[in-house]
């Protein structure tokens, strides 16, 4: 626990002391074998955020901040300053239009326009007008767009992309103005004159900061060099005190690692600007106390991280804060503590205002930029009141962190206004005061102690966005058997390495694998989008490691951590049936209801296709696949077809396809199979063989099954559930069916990733309420409309009918939509786009549980009514909740393992949940409230991952909000008899929801049994 303060403590009426810190992050190193590198981010955030954020504090002598510059950002911005390095949209850019390819401009169209439409592309006519020529991001709106696109489109877009991406300064001086004025019609010269200024502008970014550092007027701080989570690295073991339950593989534990991350940065840190770093910022700030002796002896004196670490240490829990979000505890919260390691000086921690953080990177760019720097200026004067309050004494400091480059295109103007108000405001205040963390600890070196800094990052208390998960666990998995094999050159010295150069380069590749953003995307707890791109990325660092030492790659390498994103199927699964296995094709299409994926091509294709169709349909008892070939099987004489399937109650997987011969190599299937079933095509009488993994092998089990069939073009075969484990409904099986001749493997379908079969309801819920919703009421009260991104389809949010039952076992809840139910982002649970609250009242009318919905719904239960239990169903986070009317927040019940199951052939999503979590009754007699939201990401502060709405929607908001109204429903449709409109009518207010009350919002009336 903290000691006593010195008497030199200074009274309250003194400044309160403000340390912002903008850390400039990118940790991932993007280039790839042949020097280019993948992604732009880099470059671009250079041209309109790292200069600028420098450039704009040194406009305000008086206003003292701190820059974090991350050891591989200081890395990139070198290659491209100094060895003209380029990334893929540079080199896309620079190409001449008229001799862009097919593929080039699919990449164009899906790729250049990465910026935010609203704040940005909407800016620039031209660029609003491709965007619009453009249309949607599917593959036929792309096709279609490939037609219309003329060469002087695609080399305007070659152009605006990347002029969108400079700061508005730069874009209002020459050169760059004349090629906003110019706004269409460019020609090829004018590229250069682009990317002349973009290489300009990189090349004065550090020596701007190396000036204002030497000037006194910003310090310059950095981060273990690949921006690892530190404490993982020196002993994964550490994860299990924040998380006990934590999912954990074998113990990674590289002390050596840990000093070389900081080591290296001090070194890259001083190249940069002539002296020794005396703050960090550690990767995603995890810190613990086992890590404080290797962070003093590299020579930091500072270090910062997240209120939760602070609270944990304390033993606090969390910090509390009232109504206007200023935290109670705040004499605890706003002061450094020193931490002492082992061995080493001191380490002063300094911690993150998280509320005062995020209002910057989320919430502030929905205002105009001087109201939200008041707001900001308004939050730090309520510390000082509550500081007074408690009587406590000084000096204090407020330590305000985040990301310096990743939110200034959701403001207007990229966040001009904001930033010159702000250090306005800043500059001329008599009680606030801007200093670094390394001036505040010259003025005041004694400060409190902490007994042991609690293991955890800057928003948890744990590490569980890194560790802890089947994929996470998979990738350390990786990582220690790369390390291990490293270890015989670098520890052990059990093997010499081809040359000194050689081990360092392995050395370097092996510590950029440990870099943090690795494990932030694997796992269902964040989504990129394309999270298989980061797994590749990540492999292609540890293959490397042997490549740089001479050895051959293993195979596991080259496995994927994330399997194969599902196939999307041309015709959906439509219900069970039960095909007779034949062979035959009969006029009546006995396979109509069948999942259909055509041939179009692959990776794994290694010959002419052979294939042209693959189907999937079931029954209760069998799924049914089919194949068909493109001329009889028979042509092919001694083929095989392997049926590869991936169950979720069979741990034994094998990722490769099956061949006999140990000289053959086999092929990759995108997902590790459970069990084979391979089918022998011999006319009349196939074999159909069931093998299951044994070791690196395919085992045969010596079953075989009775229902296969093999005649002219069509192979169908029947697989009893039973063979796929103890299977239940809900249950996610994967698919791949290969073709094989002889030793070589043909053609895998589908081609683009697994078959995705949903184990459906089969027919055993009892119903107790169906209500059927009227159509095209997915508006709200009646004035939403859609965000404007393709996305969000028509009636994507449309309720046709909800629907309770039970089983034995669980509580059903059924949503069947007038619109589709899509997962274009991959989510585990297939729904990617919508999200589904249902709400349970045990005992209608007895005013019993909670009134509120769950949080940021901004509506509640009319009164009288009030839920014990509710769930939220979504792709990430999905939860089950208990009422709890005493505390701010209801409270999640952890350990509910409730299914949500995908029926997109029939727009359905069906919710499985235990019954025993609701405790005694009976299902009828309880009353129901359902309501379809838009699911959301990166979610406004105090909002359960739904879309906030805005008067007119943009991109990524819903539109028909009244002006400055903060209690609207974010509610797009409820599950009702057709008096929506009337239950979500609303008085707008302006107010900070926290302070209002049950009747200040929509009301919304139970459904009740009949």
């Amino acid at each position: 626990m903290p000691v006593e303060l010195t008497p030199t403590s200074t009274p309250i009426e003194e400044p309160l002391y403000l340390s912002i810190v903008w850390h400039q992050h990118q940790p991932l190193y993007y280039k790839d074998a042949d020097g280019l590198y993948t992604r732009p981010w880099v470059r671009v955030h250079a041209t309109k955020d790292y200069y600028d954020m420098a450039a704009v504090v040194q406009e305000y002598p008086n206003v003292h901040v701190t820059f974090n510059l991350t050891p591989v950002l200081l890395r990139q911005l070198d290659d491209f300053a100094d060895k003209d390095a380029k990334d893929k949209y540079w080199a896309l850019a620079e190409k001449p239009a008229a001799e862009l390819t097919e593929a080039d401009k699919d990449f164009i169209l899906r790729r250049f326009f990465d910026v935010n439409w609203d704040h940005i592309i909407a800016r620039f006519p031209r660029y609003k007008e491709l965007l619009d020529k453009r249309g949607g991001t599917d593959d036929a709106a792309i096709a279609a767009a490939l037609e219309r696109f003329t060469e002087q489109d695609y080399r305007d877009l070659q152009i605006w992309f990347n002029l969108a991406w400079f700061d508005p300064d730069f874009l209002a001086q020459m050169p760059l103005k004349g090629l906003v004025e110019n706004d269409h019609g460019f020609d090829e010269e004018n590229k250069a004159v682009l990317f002349a200024e973009a290489q300009r502008i990189i090349k004065e970014i550090v020596p701007l900061h190396k000036q204002m550092q030497d000037a006194g007027q910003i310090e310059i701080i950095t981060t273990p060099y690949a921006h690892p989570i530190l404490p993982l690295i020196f002993n994964t073991s550490l994860a299990r005190v924040g998380n006990p339950g934590a999912m954990m593989g074998e113990r990674f534990a590289y002390p050596r690692d840990t000093m070389a991350q900081l080591e290296k940065s001090v070194e890259i840190y001083q190249s940069h600007f002539g002296k020794l770093p005396r703050g960090m910022w550690p990767g995603e700030g995890a810190v613990a106390q086992e890590v404080v002796s290797f962070v003093s002896e590299a020579g930091y004196r500072w270090m910062a991280s997240g209120e939760p670490v602070l609270a944990a240490s304390l033993g606090l829990g969390s910090f509390s804060r009232d109504a206007q979000g200023t935290v109670q505890e705040a004499d605890k919260l706003y002061r450094p503590y020193y931490v002492q390691g082992q061995q080493g000086q001191p380490v002063l921690m300094i911690f993150r205002d998280w509320t005062i953080s995020d209002k910057i990177g989320f919430d502030y760019s929905k205002m105009p930029g001087e109201a939200a720097a008041q707001d900001f200026m308004n939050r730090l004067e309520n510390i000082r009141a509550r500081l007074k309050q408690q009587g406590a004494t000084g000096p204090h400091l407020v330590s305000v962190i985040l990301d310096g480059e990743n939110a200034w295109e959701n403001y207007e103007d990229d966040g001009k206004v904001f930033f010159h108000a702000l250090y306005q405001k800043l500059s001329e205040s008599t009680t606030i005061q801007t200093v670094t963390p390394s001036e505040y600890m010259t003025l005041f070196p004694k400060q409190a102690q902490l007994d042991n800094l609690f293991p955890g990052a800057w928003f948890s208390a744990n590490y569980d966005t890194w560790i802890g998960e089947p994929e996470e666990m998979s990738a350390w998995n990786y990582l220690l058997q790369v390390r291990s094999d490293l270890a015989r050159y670098d520890v052990s010295q059990q093997r010499t390495a081809p040359s000194p150069e050689a081990l360092a380069q392995a050395l370097d590749f092996m510590y950029l694998a440990e870099g943090s953003d690795w494990f932030w995307w694997y796992g269902t707890d964040q989504d990129s989008g394309n999270d298989a791109y980061f797994d590749e990325g990540f492999r292609a660092l540890l293959a490397n490691v042997y490549k740089s030492l001479g050895e051959p790659v293993p195979m596991f390498v080259n496995v994927p951590i994330i399997q194969a994103k599902p196939a999307a199927p041309v015709s959906q699964f439509g219900g069970l049936f039960s095909p007779t296995i034949d062979g035959e094709m009969k006029p009546d299409d006995e396979w109509v209801k069948g999942a259909a994926f055509p041939a179009v091509g692959g990776a794994m294709a290694r010959a002419e296709d052979v294939a042209a169709s693959l189907y999937y349909g079931m029954d209760a008892k069998t799924i049914y696949l089919r194949l068909d070939a493109k001329t009889d099987w028979a042509a092919l004489g001694d083929a095989t077809v392997g049926f590869y399937v991936a169950s979720p109650h069979l741990n034994t997987v094998l990722p490769y396809t099956h061949l006999t011969q140990e000289t053959d190599a086999p092929t990759l299937l995108g997902l590790g199979a459970t069990t084979l079933f391979e089918v022998t095509l011999k006319q009349g009488s196939p074999t159909a063989t069931v093998y299951v993994p044994d070791g690196d092998l395919w085992a045969n089990t010596g079953l075989t099954l009775e229902t296969v069939a093999v005649k002219g073009r069509v192979l169908e075969l029947g697989v009893p559930l039973e063979q796929l484990g103890q299977l239940e409904i809900g249950d996610d099986l994967r698919l791949v069916a290969v073709a094989s001749q002889g030793e070589r493997d043909l053609q895998s379908l589908p081609a683009t990733g697994p078959a995705q079969i949903i184990l459906p309801d089969l027919g055993l819920t009892t119903t107790v309420l169906e209500v059927n919703d009227p159509e095209a009421d997915d508006n709200g009260s009646g004035a939403y409309s859609y965000p404007t991104d393709s996305i969000f389809e028509k009636q994507i949010f449309d309720l046709k009918t909800f629907s309770v039952g039970y089983d034995d076992e669980n509580m059903v809840f059924k949503f069947v939509f007038y619109g589709p139910v899509p997962n274009p982002w991959g989510s585990p649970n297939n729904l990617a786009v919508q999200t589904l609250d249902v709400y349970v009242d045990k005992d209608p009318g007895a005013g019993t549980g909670a009134r509120l919905l769950l949080p940021g719904r901004n509506a509640a239960l009319i009164q009288g009514s009030g839920w014990e239990f509710a769930l939220t169903a979504e792709g990430w986070e999905p939860k089950f909740v208990a009422a709890d009317p005493t505390a701010p927040e209801p409270k999640v019940v952890t350990g509910v393992s409730f299914k949500i199951i995908v029926d997109a052939g029939n727009s359905t999503v069906t919710i499985r949940v235990p019954r025993s979590n609701f405790g005694e009754g009976d299902p009828a007699t309880w009353g129901y409230g359902a309501a379809v939201l838009s699911q959301e990401g990166f979610p406004t502060a105090g909002v359960w991952r739904v879309r906030d709405g805005q008067t007119t929607a943009g991109q990524w908001k819903f539109g028909g909000v009244p002006d400055g109204a903060t209690n609207y429903p974010r509610i797009f449709d409820l599950a009702d008899t057709g008096d929506q409109a009337i239950q979500l009518m609303f008085t707008p207010s302006t107010t900070d929801v926290s302070t209002l009350t049950a009747d200040d919002f929509a009301q919304v009336i139970l459904l009740t049994a009949p």
